[in-house]
């Protein structure tokens, strides 16, 4: 749904419009073509009903293109605004659509699209090689500050160096410039991102989310800015995050209840976030720092100690981390210091990786 012109004109029908050029198929990554399915919903549309087009499941039997969904194309066109976090899906169906591609021999334009969160933070853990998932495709910080031109430009140069790529570059956007200083009109990328603003909220709360005991205000009007749960004191939980000085936010403690998802219809306690300045605040700090005073604050819930299922392999919360060392620490209920600060050695070595692959200034 995030595919549109200027005028909000789909780009499926802005470009079958387009004389010589032959639009085959449709390729639907998580939450569907039109944006109808819920997170984690496997996606079994066969037919686009409004264009009449056969749809292909990114997110269904398969994730990454077969031979015979490629079979007969020259180019696939990928056109979707993401958000800037690792564990939001869209660039990892796009990482495996040129691994797949390469191997076919078809070329993939992107159109590319502004990182709404600015596109200059660089924060959080890097994943394990280990942890690789569908949620962490690849080896960066779980805020990458990239377009999705250029992560596909990365993408080439680490994964698919024989693939023809082709990135479309935006005119009118400049590394540092947020969403809404653009003037565009947002399409929600997701049924919990209705609005850019909640690009940064996601980074700060979702990993939090993949716990399943904390509730990331999924079910209220104002999914990931808020953090609750029955037995949180918020006015000393919004004293503790507010002693940190994080630069652009504000923590406020308040009481809500979700209408679905995690607590629903119990009153939690917690704080919302709040931003003061989008151009200082740092995502990944927030979330170390989120994720450092609940484990203070509530050593006797060992909020943390199920990192790895009962089979041994890692939950959710530990492929969205992407630490095991950090997840280990936060077991024991220690809090290691660069969750707290967001730098590390290997966040270092990614912002000097990045560098060859950006493309605006």
């Amino acid at each position: 749904p995030t595919g549109v012109t200027r005028s909000l004109e789909s780009t499926i029908d802005a470009v079958r419009s387009m004389p010589g050029v032959e639009v085959v198929r449709l390729f639907s990554p998580e939450h569907g073509l039109r944006g109808q399915h819920y997170a984690g919903d496997k996606v079994n549309e066969t037919v686009d009903p409004i264009s009449g087009l056969p749809v292909m499941s990114l997110y269904g039997a398969t994730r990454k293109p077969t031979p015979e969904m490629l079979e007969g194309l020259d180019v696939v066109l990928y056109d979707i605004q993401d958000v800037g976090h690792r564990t939001y899906t869209f660039v990892s169906s796009l990482t495996y659509l040129m691994e797949a591609c390469e191997a076919a021999g078809v070329a993939v334009w992107v159109l590319d699209r502004p990182d709404p969160t600015g596109g200059h933070i660089v924060s959080g853990p890097v994943i394990e090689e280990d942890l690789l998932s569908f949620i962490g495709i690849h080896q960066v910080p779980q805020v990458y500050g990239m377009t999705p031109g250029e992560w596909a430009r990365m993408i080439r140069a680490e994964r698919t160096p024989g693939i023809d790529l082709r990135v479309i570059p935006m005119d009118g956007w400049r590394r540092g410039m947020s969403f809404g200083e653009l003037g565009w009109i947002w399409v929600p990328t997701s049924q919990h991102i209705p609005q850019w603003t909640m690009s940064y909220f996601y980074a700060m709360t979702g990993t939090i989310g993949e716990l399943g005991k904390v509730s990331v205000g999924i079910g209220t009007p104002t999914p990931f800015e808020l953090i609750g749960q029955e037995w949180l004191d918020g006015v000393e939980f919004a004293d503790r995050l507010s002693a940190h000085g994080l630069p652009g936010v504000i923590f406020r403690p308040v009481s809500y209840a979700p209408r679905y998802a995690l607590g629903t219809g119990k009153m939690l306690h917690g704080v919302q976030i709040h931003i003061s300045d989008y151009h200082a605040v740092d995502s990944g700090r927030v979330l170390g720092t989120l994720i450092a005073e609940l484990a203070r604050m509530a050593p006797e819930k060992n909020l943390f100690a199920d990192y790895l299922r009962e089979d041994g392999s890692p939950s959710g919360f530990l492929k969205a981390l992407g630490r095991r060392d950090v997840a280990q620490a936060l077991s024991r209920n220690e809090v290691p210091e660069e969750l707290v600060t967001g730098r590390s050695a290997e966040l270092e070595a990614f912002v000097q990786r990045r560098e060859s692959y950006l493309i605006y200034d």
